[in-house]
Parts: structure tokens; sequence; C-alpha cells
């Protein structure tokens, strides 16, 4: 079975928009970068698009994010010198295995005209690159299964960054969160309306990248506290992943069993302390206005 791609996706502001290939993703990572705003790392395995964009620039954070992904294809569109050189140092400990305008992967980047001007306009062709890769399949990163835990009802979750808010409220006839962004809609390139399974908010530390100071780097490995969206409901989590090699483990924060994520696409929050609220009554009505 082929490895798993890992794409660098824009999410700056308005330019970005509409992101394309993200309706595919079996994980959606959103990390802060400055200014209070925030960027993709969209994983994909059980589907591959055929496009996947605007792809935009490594940053510090990723690097440990997906180092629980048995060495995927990480697909980017440049990066700072800081980050480049530790780009390379995960790839010469078998990371992952680099895609790049300037490396191997080469001739399935391409530019969209209709974007606007770079850096908004940079598309992978991923299918086709995935069509060609070899490797080996990631390990599950999360445990899937029945809902376990105390969950209790919830119409979805808020994070505000300060530049940015995101919501995700709960559609009972999907059956699935639907992702808004600054009160509108969040859609894909075909305009529908992206939406997740799951939606993890995890609550984790941030550094100023030493590589790149003016970029705050997420904390994924350690532990720390969250919540898990799904099926309606919430549940108070807390999180463990020691190693950038493990995989994310979750436990009730009441009980301390086993927390298991429904099957499908999972968006993932790394969130600071204080950004994430419950969303009330009046936040969805707000929301469906």
């Amino acid at each position: 079975m082929a490895p798993a791609l890992v794409v660098k996706v824009g999410n700056n502001d308005a330019n970005s928009l509409p992101q394309v290939g993200l309706e595919q993703a079996d994980i959606v990572y959103e990390a802060l970068i400055e200014a209070g705003r925030t960027r993709f790392l969209a994983v994909f395995h059980g589907a591959v698009p055929d496009l996947v964009g605007p792809v935009r620039s490594a940053r510090s954070s990723d690097i440990a994010l997906i180092g629980n992904l048995n060495r995927p294809f990480f697909a980017f569109w440049g990066s700072n010198e800081g980050v480049g050189a530790e780009v390379a140092d995960a790839v010469s400990r078998g990371t992952f295995v680099l895609q790049t305008t300037n490396g191997g992967g080469q001739g399935f980047f391409t530019r969209d005209p209709s974007r606007g001007a770079p850096p908004y306009d940079g598309i992978l062709e991923a299918a086709d690159l995935m069509a060609l890769a070899t490797g080996t399949a990631p390990e599950a990163v999360f445990v899937y299964g029945d809902q376990a835990g105390s969950p209790v009802p919830s119409l979805g979750d808020r994070r505000a960054t300060g530049a940015r808010r995101n919501d995700y409220l709960w559609d009972s006839g999907a059956s699935r969160w639907l992702r808004y962004q600054d009160g509108r809609p969040l859609v894909d390139a075909t305009g529908a309306q992206l939406a997740a399974d799951n939606v993890l908010v995890l609550y984790v530390g941030y550094d100023r990248s030493i590589a790149d100071p003016t970029s705050p780097q997420a904390l994924s490995t350690g532990d720390g506290d969250g919540w898990l969206f799904r099926d309606g409901t919430v549940t108070g989590v807390t999180w463990n992943r020691p190693f950038v090699a493990d995989p994310w483990a979750l436990a009730d924060d009441d009980t301390g069993v086993l927390v298991r994520l429904d099957h499908g696409a999972t968006w993932v929050a790394l969130a600071q302390l204080g950004e994430a609220s419950i969303l009330s009554p009046a936040d969805a009505a707000g929301l469906l206005d």
C-alpha cells in the first residue's frame, strides 16, 4: 500500500480561498502561524484528490507533527533557510520523503493563474504524484471505534486566535461538523462546505521557532488537555504523545477511559489555552443567520 501524502495548505487570508482537495483529507491539522493566522497540514491516505492547494511553505511545527506517519511524502512550496535546514535534517533521519518545487517531485507542482498572483496560486498534482509513489503505509495515529468516555451533547466549538475565528457546528442531518471561518461557511473549490466527522481540540504549547523567530512553533509532543467532538457530543480529554514517532493517545479526563474517534475525516486544532470555547445556542444561531 502507498505511503501517506502530507501537503501544507494555505489559509492566511481570503486570497487562499477556496482551498482545493481538503474535502478528501483523512486528517487536517490547523496550527498558528504569525499574526494570529493559521495554516493547514493535510494528510491523505484513504483517497488522494487530483489537485491540492494552495500549497504553501513548510514551518518548523510540521516536522514533529508528521513524524508518526511512517515516512510520508511531504509536499510544500519552499521555506526559509532555517526551516529548510530543519527539513533536510529530518529527511536525513528518515522522517519523511521530501516533495518540493526545487527537489523530488518538482514536476507535479504547477501554478493556477485563475487564483491570482503567487504565493496563492500553487497547486500540487497530488493523484499523479502518488500514482508513482512507493513506500510503507502509515499506522493509525488515532484510535477509532465506538464512542467511549463521558460525552455530553454539544452544538460545536469556536476558536478565536486574534486574527481569525473558526467554528464547527453540528449538522444533525448530515451527521457532521460544518466548518465556518470568520462567520461564513468555509467552502471548497466546488462550493461545498467543508466538514468533519471528528473535531479534536488539543491544547498545546507554542514556542518561537529557532529557525524563524517570527513564526510560532506548535509543541506536539508531551501531554495536555483537549476536547473531542463526535456524533453531536463533546468529551473532555487528555492527550499524550511522548515522542515524535508515537501516535496520539486520548483518554477521558474524568474516568481515564480510552477515547476513540469516529471513522472518517478528523480536523485537529492545535490551540493555545483560552482560544477555544463550546458554542452556545446564540453562537450557533448567529452562524445560521
